[in-house]
């Protein structure tokens, strides 16, 4: 593979997990920030590397989902980007 000017561009632009803000992740899959910020909406931003183990953790987080309530978990993953996202609409137990 010949290495031109615009993979080194590429490379230069790419941010690590600890360089970008939980807007940025959003946008990158699509979502607006103020459209997911809201009540009854969380959000969990997780290195790219530790995804699939955090997510194998959500049993934890469904003990205090309301069960009587709608709910939807969308998980967001990328191996080109360093962060997945998890984004969760659901009502907790009171």
């Amino acid at each position: 593979m010949t290495l031109r000017p615009e993979h080194i561009v590429e490379a230069l632009n790419k941010k690590t997990f600890d360089e970008i803000d939980p807007d940025e992740v959003l946008k990158h899959y699509g979502y607006k920030p103020e459209e997911v910020r809201c009540n009854g909406v969380g959000i969990g931003v997780w290195r790219k590397e530790e995804a699939f183990q955090k997510l194998g953790d959500i049993g934890a987080f469904m003990r205090f989902v309301d069960h009587k309530a709608k709910a939807r978990i969308e998980f967001n993953y990328d191996p080109d980007f360093p962060a997945a996202l998890l984004i969760t609409h659901a009502a907790t137990k009171t």
